[in-house]
């Protein structure tokens, strides 16, 4: 039997199969919660967005596994881009979530110091970041709510 759940503070909807499974769930990620931080975070065109090192502390410190594969990647010598698809995975306990991101860098926003390989891993990272962020989202955004807006 399925069940339904409504996070009241969140707003986040959960079906899972199991009550075992929905702790397991909320377990990580009160835990992803706690690893959160002010520092975390920063102020761009008036949006508040996660930095990569914060997000990046979410997936090397909870008891999960996961795996970050590229599925697809274009680099474009002629036009300076680098255009990157990966697809995270996310295993604790029984439950696996997946997520892809996309991620693209421009030579021209580089400043100065850029090439081929900068590019690349840009768009990985920014690739990797949307994948983090759509798995997480809810801690993210609960996160910046209650300590970053102060609402």
């Amino acid at each position: 039997m399925n069940q339904l759940e409504i996070d009241n503070q969140t707003g986040e909807i959960q079906v899972l199969a199991n009550t075992k499974d929905l702790q397991a769930l909320r377990t990580t990620k009160t835990k992803a919660f706690q690893l959160l931080s002010k520092s975390d975070f920063v102020l761009i065109n008036g949006t508040w967005e996660a930095k990569r090192d914060g997000l990046i502390k979410i997936l090397s410190s909870l008891p999960i596994s996961y795996s970050w594969i590229i599925q697809d990647k274009v680099l474009d010598h002629q036009k300076h881009y680098a255009q990157i698809l990966g697809v995270l995975t996310v295993k604790t306990g029984d439950i696996t979530r997946i997520s892809d991101g996309m991620g693209i860098c421009e030579l021209s926003e580089l400043k100065g110091n850029g090439g081929l390989h900068f590019i690349n891993a840009r768009a990985e990272t920014r690739a990797l970041k949307r994948a983090i962020e759509t798995l997480f989202g809810s801690v993210i955004n609960y996160f910046l709510v209650h300590h970053i807006l102060g609402q």
